[in-house]
C-alpha cells in the first residue's frame, strides 16, 4: 500500500510538472493608488493573474486558501539607510463550502466582516482587490519628506495541507508571489 501511495504522488508531481510547461501568466499588482482620506494615508490596489485552473481546482475541492499582502512604508533619507515606518500584513482567506455551494471569505483589514457568495467570480474579486486600507495618520509624516510605499502579494503556504505545501515546490502554476511594487511620493 505504501508503494502505491508513493507511486501515486510521484505520478501526480510528474503530471503537474508537465502542465507547468504551458503556464506563462505571472501574478502582478495593478491600479496601485495612494491617497489622503479623513487625514489618513490610504492605499488601494488589485492583484491579477492568480487564479489558474490548478488553483481554481484546489479551491473548488474545498481547500482553504489565503492571499497575503505586504505593505511597507519607508522614509527615504539621503546618505543614510531608509527608515521603515510601517510594515503591514493583510490576509484574505477563502474557503468553498462544498455542501452549501458557497464561498466564505474573511479579510484581516475588515475584521468584523465575513463575505459569503455563491459566485466564484465575486469571490475571486473579493480576494484580489483591496481598497482604502489605512496605512497611518498623514500628520505622522514629516513635511517636505520623501516616502516609498512597497506592496507585494503571495499565496500563503502556511494554512495549506502538508501534501499541497510540498506541491508548491513542483508546481508554481497555482502558487504565486509577486515582485515588490514601489510608489514614491513627497509630503
Amino acid at each position: 500500500m505504501r508503494k502505491l501511495t508513493t507511486r501515486f504522488f510521484l505520478l501526480f508531481f510528474i503530471i503537474v510538472l508537465f502542465c507547468n510547461a504551458t503556464y506563462a501568466r505571472k501574478a502582478g499588482l495593478q491600479d496601485i493608488v495612494w491617497d489622503k482620506i479623513d487625514g489618513n494615508l490610504i492605499v488601494s490596489f488589485k492583484l491579477n493573474n492568480v487564479f489558474s485552473s490548478q488553483l481554481n481546482e484546489v479551491v473548488l475541492n474545498g481547500t482553504p486558501i489565503t492571499f497575503s499582502y505586504f505593505v511597507t512604508l519607508y522614509e527615504v533619507r539621503d546618505f543614510w539607510v531608509d527608515k521603515k515606518i510601517v510594515n503591514i500584513q493583510i490576509d484574505h482567506m477563502m474557503k468553498y463550502n462544498i455542501l452549501q455551494e458557497k464561498f466564505i471569505m474573511k479579510r484581516s483589514w475588515r475584521i468584523d466582516e465575513v463575505l459569503v457568495t455563491d459566485s466564484f467570480a465575486e469571490a475571486q474579486k473579493a480576494m484580489t482587490e483591496i481598497s482604502n486600507v489605512k496605512i497611518l495618520p498623514f500628520d505622522w509624516l514629516q513635511n517636505d519628506g520623501r516616502y516609498q510605499i512597497g506592496i507585494k502579494a503571495e499565496l500563503s503556504k502556511a494554512n495549506l495541507p502538508s501534501d499541497l505545501r510540498s506541491a508548491f515546490f513542483f508546481s508554481p502554476s497555482w502558487g504565486f508571489e509577486t515582485d515588490w511594487y514601489i510608489l514614491d511620493f513627497n509630503h
